[in-house]
C-alpha cells in the first residue's frame, strides 16, 4: 500500500469533525447513520426527562426548552459548517493557505 492509500484508508468524516471541533483524534468510529445516531440519543433524553419530569406540563416546558436549545446549536453548527466549506473550496481552488476570516 502506498502513502497516498493509507491516507485515503485514515479518511473519514468524523476524525475530522472530531479534529476540528475538538482538536483531538475521534477513536471510535460508528458504521451508524446521522438519523440513526440522533433517534438513539434523543429517546435517551426524552426518557430521562419522561423520569424526572412525569406531570405532562413540565414535560412539556422541559422538552420545548431542550429542543429550542438543540436547535439554537444546530442552527450555528450548521453555518459554521458552511463557512468552513467556503474557506476550504477557496483554499483548495488556489486561493491561498492562509486562514480567511468570514
Amino acid at each position: 500500500m502506498s502513502y497516498i492509500d493509507e491516507i485515503f484508508a485514515r479518511l473519514d468524516i468524523q476524525h475530522l469533525r472530531e479534529f476540528l471541533l475538538h482538536g483531538v483524534e475521534e477513536v471510535d468510529i460508528t458504521m451508524k447513520s446521522d438519523e440513526e445516531r440522533i433517534d438513539e440519543k434523543q429517546k435517551l433524553a426524552i426518557e430521562m426527562i419522561k423520569q424526572k419530569f412525569p406531570d405532562m406540563d413540565e414535560y412539556e416546558q422541559i422538552t420545548c426548552a431542550v429542543y429550542d436549545y438543540a436547535a439554537a446549536i444546530e442552527d450555528a453548527y450548521m453555518e459554521i459548517g458552511m463557512k468552513c466549506g467556503a474557506v476550504l473550496a477557496v483554499q483548495l481552488l488556489g486561493g491561498g493557505s492562509s486562514p480567511i476570516t468570514l
